[in-house]
């Protein structure tokens, strides 16, 4: 199906508009799904995580979501007890005006640390968001979303399970202050299944763990960011059914991943995506380890934003953590199509032909460990001069 709003799906509804909060631009949005089934949630792990995060996993854990409100340009984080007060006082807008309990309102906030919201100006500038509650406006919401995003970033793709077309749709934001411990980012799925929420839950959590956690822009986890999931109840699939589930949780995961690969590919600054495939490996566990080391090393980053085919800081970040099983004379490294390093020897490969491949807009790193059966991908962006620009210039 492509790119298409979250609105499409039936059952789903959407606006956002200014409401003071940015000095322009759309900053105040709601997702509104009034007869959900199931909601699921992931969450970030930092101890320092923000209102917004705080309240929605209360809900969440308590209660199926129905809606979001959600703001940009202030994360409210870290503004103490009357940060706490302007969370629950949107929770409280927004139910009333789409008459459902206030427990149902998850909240997402994501921008700036340490600045209280503008509640006058958002209260002030409501009313218009709710003008009519059940419009399709998803375009605009995954606008709203943004902060220092160049690009909206939006996923949908269907799949025939069963008799029945099942959807996943997808809307994420992020580019700086992206690291796993998921949650990374702020997202929101819908999907047109019918599930309980502990099974929504299962599913995200395994979708999640391959996907928004194996990507990295700058290895920093954001205090604010959660991923939120709502399951419409239009289609029934048999969750007993091994063929039906295992089809669902591919189509979910595979959203989740092209989701996370935009997030790299507007990682700020970036210039390129950057994927890293590791091949036989022990474990999964030591797979995704290797995956994300060689993700996050800002000697690899800055090494593919130069064009520089230096594989020896790919081997330096493969072998670093101690923990990873690793015999060092199995392992061989590709860029693109190259090999440059093969069973533990060095290629002659032609540096020149390597730095073909680091032309590409898009890197791949593949990593066999020749050991084992395992894999895992990760996904990343080069370092660039950009990056500290944008955040030296961003308060």
């Amino acid at each position: 199906m492509g790119k298409q709003s979250i609105t499409d799906v039936d059952g789903v509804f959407g606006h956002a508009i200014h409401a003071g909060i940015k000095e322009s631009g759309l900053d105040l949005s709601y997702i509104y799904v009034p007869n959900a089934v199931a909601s699921a949630a992931v969450f970030t792990q930092s101890k320092f995580s923000a209102s917004s995060v705080t309240y929605t996993k209360k809900c969440a854990k308590r209660h199926t979501l129905k809606a979001m409100i959600i703001n940009s340009g202030n994360a409210n984080a870290a503004t103490g007890k009357e940060g706490e007060s302007h969370t629950k006082a949107l929770a409280q807008l927004t139910s009333e005006y789409l008459q459902i309990n206030p427990s149902e309102v998850g909240v997402a906030s994501t921008g700036i640390i340490g600045k209280k919201l503008p509640m006058e100006s958002i209260e002030k500038h409501i009313p218009n968001l709710f003008k009519s509650v059940k419009v399709k406006n998803g375009d605009k919401v995954a606008e709203a979303i943004l902060t220092t995003d160049l690009t909206k970033k939006f996923v949908t793709k269907s799949m025939k399970i069963g008799k029945k077309t099942i959807t996943v749709s997808g809307i994420t934001k992020g580019s700086g202050m992206i690291a796993p411990n998921m949650a990374t980012t702020l997202g929101f799925l819908v999907t047109n299944v019918s599930v309980n929420s502990s099974q929504l839950q299962d599913y995200l959590s395994k979708a999640i763990k391959c996907s928004y956690n194996m990507m990295s822009v700058d290895t920093d986890t954001s205090t604010n960011d959660m991923v939120v999931c709502f399951a419409t109840g239009q289609y029934n699939i048999a969750s007993n059914d091994k063929k039906q589930s295992d089809m669902f949780q591919n189509l979910l995961t595979e959203v989740c991943i092209d989701l996370a690969k935009l997030i790299a590919k507007d990682g700020e600054g970036a210039t390129k995506l950057i994927s890293v495939d590791v091949r036989q490996a022990a474990s999964v566990k030591d797979a995704r380890i290797m995956a994300k080391n060689v993700i996050d090393s800002p000697l690899v980053k800055t090494a593919i934003h130069g064009e520089d085919p230096n594989w020896g800081r790919i081997m330096m970040a493969i072998g670093k953590d101690p923990s990873v099983k690793l015999n060092p004379n199995k392992v061989s490294i590709y860029v693109g199509k190259s090999c440059l390093f093969k069973h533990g020897e060095p290629t002659s490969i032609q540096l020149g032909l390597v730095k073909k491949e680091l032309a590409n807009s898009e890197v791949d790193i593949t990593i066999d460990c020749g050991l084992g059966t395992d894999s895992a991908k990760a996904w990343g962006c080069d370092l660039t001069k950009g990056y500290i620009d944008i955040n030296t210039e961003y308060n």
